[in-house]
C-alpha cells in the first residue's frame, strides 16, 4: 500500500442505503495515498456488512467501532478516528455524501504551494435522495484567506469539503462533543482563528437531500436562532480564554450583535417581533439585551 497522506474519516450510523456510495467516491480517487477510517456510531442495520465488502476489495478502507469511552455522535466519532488516523492530511466525508473522483488531486497540491494555509476547501453541489445532482451549487469561495471574523457571522464551510493539515488538531483541540447542531460551524471558528483558508472554485463533493438529514432538525425561530449561537459564542470564549486579546473579544461581542440584528431582519418582520426577540436576549442576558437595544435604535431596522 502507498505511503498514507491523507486520513479520510467517515463517521457512520445506520446508513447502509448510502454509505456503500460514499465509499465508492473514496476508492474513484484518482489520488491515492489514502486511508479510510469509518468508524461506527453503533449501527444496528447491515452497515458493518457493507463497510466489510468494501475493505475485501480495498484494504485502505477500515471498520472501527466507535469505544464506549469515546462519547457518542458524529463528533465522537470523528475525534475517536483522528486518534488512529496516520495521515499528514485530515478529511471528513459523511455517510450519505459522496465526492468527486478529483477532489484530493485538486487540494492536496495547494498546501505545497502555499504552506501557509491550513485547510483547503472548495465548492458543494446538492443533489436528490437518489444521489442524481441538482445543478445547486453552493459556492464557497468566500471562504479565502484569513477569514476569523467571517467565519464568525456564518458558516461558510460544509464538513465534507475541506482537508485540513494534521498539525491543526494539535494546536486548535479537537471536536466538541457537546455539539450535534453547528458541530462543524464550531470547529472552523477555531481553526480560522490561527490558519488562513484557500477556497477552490471547482465542485469538490455532493450533499445528498432526504428526509433524515440532520439540519431538517434546524427551525428558524429567531428564539431558537439565538440559543444555537449564543452557544457557539460561550463555547468559543472558552476556547480562548488564554488565548484572546482584548481586541479579539471586542470582535467577537461586535460580531454577535451584528448577527442578531440580521436575525432581527430577516425573521422578525413587524416591530413587536423585533422588540420581543430583543426581549428574550434581555431576559437571557442583560448585558447582551441591551448592547442590542442600542445597536437596533442605531440601525433603524
Amino acid at each position: 500500500m502507498s505511503a498514507v497522506q491523507v486520513s479520510i474519516i467517515i463517521p457512520t450510523y445506520n446508513r447502509a442505503t448510502y454509505i456503500g456510495e460514499a465509499l465508492t467516491s473514496i476508492i474513484n480517487q484518482t489520488y491515492t495515498h489514502w486511508e479510510c477510517l469509518v468508524i461506527d456510531d453503533g449501527s444496528t442495520d447491515n452497515t458493518k456488512n457493507i463497510i466489510d465488502s468494501f475493505h475485501t476489495k480495498d484494504h485502505r478502507i477500515r471498520y472501527i467501532k466507535r469505544p464506549n469511552n469515546y462519547p457518542k455522535g458524529s463528533n465522537g466519532s470523528r475525534n475517536y478516528g483522528l486518534s488512529l488516523a496516520q495521515g499528514q492530511y485530515i478529511a471528513f466525508c459523511d455517510d450519505d455524501d459522496y465526492w468527486l473522483h478529483d477532489k484530493l488531486e485538486k487540494q492536496i497540491p495547494i498546501f505545497q504551494q502555499h504552506p501557509e494555509v491550513g485547510l483547503v476547501t472548495g465548492n458543494i453541489e446538492y443533489v436528490n435522495s437518489d444521489g442524481m445532482r441538482t445543478g445547486r451549487v453552493i459556492k464557497q469561495t468566500g471562504n479565502h484567506g484569513y477569514v476569523f471574523e467571517e467565519i464568525l457571522l456564518k458558516n461558510r464551510l460544509s464538513m465534507i469539503t475541506p482537508v485540513i493539515k494534521r498539525e491543526v488538531f494539535d494546536k486548535v483541540g479537537l471536536f466538541n462533543t457537546n455539539f450535534v447542531i453547528f458541530e462543524d460551524w464550531e470547529y472552523w471558528r477555531r481553526v480560522a482563528y490561527y490558519y488562513p483558508f484557500y477556497a477552490l472554485q471547482d465542485v469538490l463533493a455532493c450533499v445528498r437531500k432526504h428526509d433524515s438529514n440532520t439540519s431538517l432538525i434546524v427551525t428558524q425561530k429567531p428564539s431558537e436562532q439565538f440559543v444555537r449561537y449564543r452557544k457557539l459564542t460561550k463555547a468559543l470564549l472558552k476556547w480562548g480564554e488564554n488565548r484572546f486579546t482584548k481586541a479579539d473579544i471586542m470582535l467577537i461581542d461586535k460580531v454577535e450583535i451584528k448577527r442578531y440584528l440580521q436575525i432581527m431582519q430577516n425573521h422578525c418582520p413587524n416591530m413587536k417581533d423585533k422588540v420581543g426577540f430583543i426581549g428574550h436576549i434581555s431576559i437571557n442576558n442583560i448585558t447582551l439585551g441591551l448592547k442590542l437595544f442600542s445597536s437596533f435604535i442605531k440601525s433603524k431596522l
